[in-house]
């Protein structure tokens, strides 16, 4: 008889943030495998947050929708908004929104918490749901499946595919006040889960350093790339030389002026122009992009699309010649996993860890840029340019790849967490 799981995930069709791609993946893979997910999600997200489409859930898995009570992001965006103005008259500037850290906790999906625990627990009983399963973020997520436990007393897996304290890249820009609140979120999350998820083996030893108790309930799965994004057919490489960048680009975190002053030398060289080279850029934060662009002088060279629908960008990364990455560490972008699944070499600006050894070994004719110098990125860039022209483009290992980081094998991954959460599960209730 299969196994009936509840999936608490916010980010599930029709939203079409990245974070969708990961749970989708995962309902399909157990569904195919034998298991009963049963998904739950939000019926009104924050339109201001997140990005809604017309994609629908996959075919034959039970979707079932629980209302936010209150979304509060565009509200408390305009407050400090006015607030900011009127302090700006005596020459103060806020440096951050602080009623978000004052009000919203643990998050800003908090009004999701109630609606998806009582549609939770009517699931829970309808469906005689074995294992719960929640995606994080959002941790307001967390806290439902803690109250679903506590009500029903069924194990909980809890996935943080984003960190929340500890290994959070910028915690220490969390106003001081909401450090210790943070943290004591999360021990209790991690405490109350029966099984612990983490997405890169960077984060787990981070993790396990702060709770060392958690070691033997901790496993990670990848984010992986899905099979069925892959194709037969061939794509010829863009006409212009051609380096994409798709989705967020952190440039509240981490600086992308080296890349757009490597442009420009490349320009004033006359080594690129418009008639030879675009930057290709799919992506939210279009203003931030443009400015850039403009403070470089490369408007002619720079490319900026709106949102695309997921297999236009896919098709569009084939056809190009780079792939820009960038991370915040210790976090692990899925557009690793894109560029060498679909064989487009990196132009990746990255500091040394797992994400460069990946790259290393799946995908020989990257370019590991370290120091993120503008000099060291020009030059990465005119040597891809030639060695594209003389043919020196090696494949990446892609069969070997999917072998390692399928969505369906970390499905499989999936499937072996899910089993360990139910016979702890059973071998207490025996006892």
């Amino acid at each position: 008889m299969s196994k009936k799981i509840l999936m608490l995930c916010y980010y599930f069709p029709p939203l079409q943030d990245v974070g969708c791609k990961r749970s989708v993946a995962f309902s399909r893979y157990l569904m195919s495998h034998g298991w009963r997910p049963y998904v739950l999600s939000v019926k009104n997200p924050d339109i201001h947050y997140c990005q809604a489409g017309a994609e629908a859930p996959p075919d034959n898995v039970p979707t079932f929708y629980a209302r936010s009570l209150f979304n509060v992001y565009w509200f408390f965006g305009k407050i400090n908004g006015l607030i900011n103005r009127i302090f700006s008259v005596f020459g103060i500037q806020l440096k951050r929104n602080y009623l978000y850290s004052i009000f919203c906790i643990p998050d800003i999906f908090l009004g999701w918490i109630p609606g998806a625990a009582c549609r939770g627990i009517r699931l829970i009983k309808k469906y005689d749901i074995d294992c719960i399963y929640v995606s994080c973020s959002p941790f307001s997520s967390a806290i439902a499946g803690l109250i679903l436990k506590k009500v029903t007393g069924k194990p909980l897996v809890v996935d943080f595919r984003d960190p929340f304290y500890i290994m959070y890249p910028d915690k220490e820009a969390t106003p001081k006040f909401r450090r210790s609140t943070n943290r004591w979120i999360e021990k209790k999350i991690i405490d109350g889960a029966d099984q612990f998820i983490l997405n890169n083996e960077e984060v787990k030893s981070g993790y396990i350093s702060a709770y060392p108790d958690i070691e033997e309930k901790t496993a990670v799965i990848h984010n992986g790339f899905d099979h069925s994004f892959l194709s037969d057919s061939e794509l010829g490489k863009h006409e212009k030389f051609t380096i994409i960048y798709a989705g967020n680009m952190y440039l509240g975190a981490i600086s992308a002026d080296s890349f757009f002053e490597a442009l420009l030398y490349l320009k004033k060289q006359k080594i690129i122009t418009k008639k030879n080279f675009q930057f290709l850029y799919f992506g939210g934060c279009h203003h931030h992009v443009s400015e850039l662009s403009s403070k470089y002088n490369v408007d002619d060279i720079v490319v900026i699309k709106k949102l695309s629908p997921y297999q236009v960008v896919l098709k569009n990364l084939r056809q190009s010649h780079l792939q820009l990455l960038r991370i915040i560490k210790p976090m692990i972008s899925t557009k690793l996993f894109e560029g060498i699944a679909l064989d487009v070499p990196f132009l990746a600006t990255v500091p040394k860890g797992e994400v460069a050894d990946i790259i290393t070994e799946f995908s020989p004719s990257s370019y590991l840029i370290y120091d993120d110098q503008s000099k060291t990125i020009s030059d990465k860039i005119y040597q891809a340019m030639q060695d594209y022209k003389k043919g020196n483009i090696k494949p990446n290992d892609v069969e070997r790849f999917m072998c390692e980081f399928s969505r369906e094998r970390m499905a499989y991954k999936l499937e072996d967490v899910f089993n360990n959460a139910l016979n702890l599960y059973h071998i207490v209730k025996e006892h």
